[in-house]
């Protein structure tokens, strides 16, 4: 039995989408309170982790200030002029904000260490 980790509701057997939610199933979500400070950097990395699917940045308050999809070309790197206007975005994010929410949508890994 899977259970979908948004909603909680059961799956069916080889679902790739919650039928309650519409989450993505074999997505995890982590999430880190991160100041200001840290956001350009903290981004940076997550954007070049290949089990990254999106980053979702929300304001103290849990409004979503920015949602950046982050997509692997076949070459497996993202090109540095795709990633530019994200980072100009996040900057000005972290001059408006003291602290910020980061959520990571991530692939599932299983234990044999391939993406479900």
């Amino acid at each position: 039995m899977t259970i979908c980790g948004e909603c909680g509701e059961e799956l069916p057997v080889n679902a790739r989408y919650c039928p309650t939610c519409g989450v993505e199933t074999g997505i995890r979500k982590d999430i880190f309170d991160i100041p200001s400070e840290g956001l350009v950097s903290r981004v940076k990395d997550l954007m070049h982790d290949v089990s990254v699917k999106r980053i979702v940045v929300k304001d103290e308050k849990g409004k979503i200030l920015i949602s950046i999809p982050v997509t692997w070309g076949t070459a497996g790197v993202i090109a540095t002029v795709a990633l530019a206007p994200w980072l100009a975005a996040i900057g000005v994010i972290a001059g408006l904000v003291t602290k910020c929410r980061v959520e990571v949508e991530r692939e599932s890994v299983d234990s044999h260490g391939s993406a479900n």
